[in-house]
């Protein structure tokens, strides 16, 4: 039983020292992720790309001139974008999202995106969080205080 608990707590501590992180050029991005770089910051400047692995997870972060972040999942399928300075680029917005901020929120940027497979965070740039499933059904609204 020891060796049993011995042999788990070392896989345990082992698993945070095989995280690494690898600075890699835009070429070495899958595809698809240069393919949504092109169109949605065609004039951008590359200032970082690297590839992130922790564990069994695989994904690349690009930062971009002018306070620009992306996340891409292992097939270049984008998880995240965040700007400081100007709107995330419509190409980047699911219609029905961008449709239902036009109508409700007409004043405000989205700043912020993330995607997950079931899940869109939005964050505007007046400090409305907005959640929708994958259907594109508002679920959650939110408001943080503006730093």
């Amino acid at each position: 039983m020891k060796r049993i608990l011995y042999s788990l707590l070392a896989l345990i501590l082992s698993v945070p020292m095989m995280a690494e992180d690898i600075d890699i050029t835009l070429e070495q991005l899958p595809q698809k992720a240069q393919s949504i770089i092109s169109k949605a910051f065609p004039d951008a400047k590359i200032k970082k790309t690297n590839i992130e692995r922790r564990a069994s997870l695989i994904q690349y972060e690009v930062k971009l001139a002018g306070g620009i972040k992306l996340q891409f999942r292992k097939d270049g399928s984008l998880t995240e974008c965040e700007c400081t300075k100007d709107p995330v680029p419509d190409v980047l917005i699911p219609s029905k999202i961008r449709a239902f901020i036009k109508k409700e929120y007409p004043e405000s940027k989205i700043m912020r995106i993330e995607h997950d497979s079931k899940l869109y965070e939005i964050d505007l740039d007046d400090g409305i969080e907005l959640s929708f499933n994958s259907s594109y059904r508002l679920i959650d609204i939110d408001r943080v205080e503006q730093k």
